[in-house]
């Protein structure tokens, strides 16, 4: 906790008060950063007409985004 609340640039009393019910053990998985699969993920076949759609959405959606972002100049 002592590293965290200097990262922070906060106190340890503070990360205590605030984060004490947090135990480490909780969020082991997410926390070790490693992420372990018992089984290989099954490939998904996606026919070429799903494929063609989802590609004419993105870009849709890709040229929407431009068009807002040259307008404000941020996201």
């Amino acid at each position: 906790m002592e590293v965290l609340a200097k990262q922070c640039g906060t106190s340890l009393q503070m990360i205590e008060q605030h984060y004490s019910h947090v135990v480490p053990k909780m969020f082991t998985r997410e926390l070790s950063g490693v992420e372990v699969r018992k089984s290989k993920p099954k490939k998904k076949t996606v026919s070429p007409t799903i494929l063609a759609k989802k590609q004419i959405r993105l870009t849709k959606e890709f040229n929407e985004w431009w068009l807002e972002y040259k307008k404000r100049g941020c996201i």
